[in-house]
């Protein structure tokens, strides 16, 4: 019985460590327990339906293709959207309504709960597979990106959810998608590529806590403004509100800041994302050209569409709405 505990303990210790930090971030107004402990259960249910998921995609080609192609194209549309789209789906589907929902730090409760739930139940599957050495390394790596991947696209979430204009809400909620989804697919990529990129993890992972840290305190500074706005109380209370200019100086682009002005950051992640996938296609085309190149040429530009339609999906969509909104802006000033 002493080595299945020493799983249990080695595989829950980490996540549980993140979930009293998010908690601690959250104590001004805290949310219900039996809640959050809800929404990590369902959290590791998601995780069951990304691994069904990414089981159904293994008989894509272009996942099993050699060196660090394959890394990418599994990294990036086999594991990162699928698992960080069935994190996201736990709190759109199960808490979005829900009135203990009210105030934007409760995004990154959520979906860090999902988060947490998500990373307890792999990390407890793999270390019983592969041993406590195993749940070691990967309390130091998987789990705070898998958790602060959480905190990250939670601020977005709850920003979203306390915004008025529809576009502003659904745009505030892919912007949060895109940036973990990036940082998930690097990590998978360094992790799956077999060569020195590996050694590119740990700063990966220290920049991403970073940024999740960042997005705790803002959180963070978001309740306390919330609650207790100019009057410094102590307690928690509804009629304790704050202008949302207040607020929008602590969290940028929250409340009353999205929608007032074109985004800038749409038009630059747009512009990223279409210029990649141009680079890339120009690269795959002058590769192809070669006399040498080996055969397979059907399958590489196969391969080039599936890794190339989601980033220039979002690409274009980002661009169109910054252009109807500089458009809008255009007709609405004097």
């Amino acid at each position: 019985m002493t080595y299945p505990i020493a799983v249990l303990v080695v595989s829950a210790a980490p996540a549980l460590a993140f979930l009293l930090l998010i908690l601690r971030m959250d104590r001004q107004e805290p949310e219900p327990l039996g809640l959050v402990l809800r929404v990590i259960a369902l959290g590791a249910a998601s995780g069951v339906v990304a691994a069904l998921v990414e089981m159904a995609l293994r008989g894509v080609s272009l996942f099993h293709a050699p060196g660090l192609p394959g890394a990418i194209a599994s990294s990036f549309i086999q594991i990162a959207p699928v698992e960080e789209l069935c994190k996201l789906g736990v709190v759109l589907l199960f808490v979005w309504r829900n009135p203990q929902f009210n105030e934007e730090n409760d995004g990154i409760v959520y979906v860090g709960a999902s988060a947490i739930g998500f990373a307890l139940l792999e990390n407890i599957l793999y270390v019983a597979q592969k041993g406590i050495g195993t749940g070691v390394l990967r309390a130091f790596t998987s789990i705070p990106m898998h958790v602060f991947a959480g905190i990250i696209l939670g601020m977005y979430v709850g920003r979203a959810k306390f915004t008025t204009n529809e576009t502003a809400r659904t745009l505030l909620i892919l912007r949060g998608l895109v940036l973990v989804w990036f940082f998930h697919g690097l990590y998978d990529t360094f992790a799956q590529s077999g060569t020195a990129l590996a050694l590119l993890l740990l700063p990966l992972i220290a920049g991403v806590s970073g940024f999740g840290i960042v997005e705790l305190r803002k959180g963070r500074a978001a309740s306390l403004l919330r609650w207790t706005g100019r009057t410094g109380a102590d307690k928690p209370g509804p009629t304790a509100r704050v202008t949302p200019s207040e607020l929008s100086a602590v969290v940028p682009q929250s409340v009353s800041a999205v929608g007032h002005k074109a985004p800038v950051w749409m038009a630059v992640i747009s512009r990223l994302l279409l210029a990649a996938c141009a680079c890339f296609w120009i690269l795959l085309v002058i590769g192809l050209a070669f006399p040498d190149t080996p055969r397979g040429a059907g399958e590489a530009i196969l391969g080039g569409i599936l890794l190339t339609f989601i980033p220039g999906f979002i690409g274009v969509l980002l661009e169109v709405g910054y252009q109807k909104r500089k458009k809008a802006l255009g007709r609405a000033s004097p």
